[in-house]
């Protein structure tokens, strides 16, 4: 449905970035005549219903509703004892959920909960929500959804728990993911050369249901690494080798900007809309992490020119907006989850190798993620 508000956002948009009012009223344009073709599709139906259908009666109301009440039961009885959980993705992608009870009861006793052949394949570990919905970009800078519902229990000793069924073509790999509960206006992505894109969400949508590309890189066997909400604000890119640069989601052309020149060895590590004031944390593979006000990340105009150190490391694996009572979780090479405390994380003040949070020499963190405070 498409309300008063959204068409007085478009007007707003097309005002202050003309250079995109084209791709906004494609997209627009676009979206009117799906909802038009499927408005008159449902009115076909509802007249050939109302044709044949019988009356309906007042046990027929009764028992509908107690199929509905089944329903939902079997839900709530099939729901785990917590509502937010770990999703794990393979690059296929295969998934699997960790109740986070679980995860830390399994961190407590240093037990992986991937076997090594699974853990080898491991590329993401994501806080999920039952509410979220799964996005995720391949290396053919294609677009794919799961639900939640979709996604069985890990099965802790065994291997990944689904097959390969996501309809990824040969030596297609799933290369970036995120959760999401409220879709955004607008999407960010990044490619792992540091190309970068922003997609209206309404053609990202349709892009994903036709199955084309969301972004196609200048760069040589270039592939999507993040997507972030791009609505407002500026955008951290920071690479591997500690390098980053930001600047407003809305200085990306429409064609696609360049975030920041690269060495060849390196490569975008994370990407993350700024808020307005507040504090990041930057963690390693090797354990290593800091804090960082984003007052000492001076934005630039535009994107493009070499990064500014930001950590003295060569293993940057992510880079999280500070929150409260948050949990750091870690999955390491040999499948073992690791919790650290976000309020663990010093403070510190100008570029350096961080703080040693754990010690990962022999089993190197592979993914990690910021999982919020559970507490009302």
């Amino acid at each position: 449905m498409i309300r008063q508000d959204d068409v007085q956002w478009w007007v707003l948009e097309a005002k202050k970035h003309p250079e995109s009012a084209p791709h906004i009223i494609e997209e627009l344009a676009q979206r009117l005549i799906e909802l038009d073709a499927e408005n008159e599709r449902l009115r076909n139906e509802a007249t050939q219903q109302q044709q044949r259908a019988p009356a309906v009666t007042a046990g027929d109301e009764v028992n509908e509703l107690r199929r509905k009440v089944a329903t939902l039961q079997s839900l709530l009885d099939g729901a785990t004892s917590t509502e937010l959980a770990a999703v794990l993705l393979s690059d296929r992608p295969q998934a699997a959920r960790l109740p986070l009870p679980r995860a830390q009861q399994l961190a407590r006793e240093e037990r992986p909960a991937l076997n090594r052949q699974a853990a080898l394949r491991l590329r993401h570990v994501l806080p999920l929500r039952p509410q979220d919905e799964l996005l995720l970009l391949t290396s053919q800078g294609r677009g794919l959804k799961i639900q939640p519902s979709a996604i069985p229990p890990l099965i802790e000793g065994d291997d990944w728990p689904i097959g390969e069924e996501q309809g990824l073509a040969e030596g297609e790999r799933m290369t970036a993911a995120v959760a999401v509960a409220e879709p955004p206006r607008f999407w960010t992505i990044v490619t792992r050369r540091g190309f970068t894109r922003q997609l209206l969400h309404i053609g990202l949508e349709r892009r994903i249901d036709q199955g084309e590309q969301l972004i196609a890189s200048p760069f040589r066997n270039d592939e999507p690494a993040v997507i972030v909400n791009g609505d407002r604000g500026d955008l951290l890119t920071l690479t591997r080798w500690g390098k980053g640069v930001r600047f407003p989601h809305r200085a990306i052309a429409a064609e696609g900007s360049v975030a920041l020149e690269l060495e060849p060895d390196d490569e975008v590590a994370a990407a993350l809309s700024l808020p307005s004031d507040g504090a990041i944390v930057i963690v390693t593979a090797a354990g290593f992490a800091m804090r960082r006000h984003t007052a000492q990340f001076a934005a630039r105009s535009s994107p493009g020119g070499a990064g500014k150190t930001l950590i003295q490391a060569f293993d940057v694996l992510g880079a999280f907006p500070c929150q409260p009572q948050a949990q750091l979780l870690y999955l390491t090479y040999s499948g073992k989850p690791v919790f650290v405390p976000i309020d663990d994380v010093p403070l510190h003040q100008r570029s350096g190798k961080g703080s040693r949070l754990r010690l990962f020499d022999r089993d190197p963190a592979v993914a990690v993620t910021l999982v919020p405070s559970t507490e009302e």
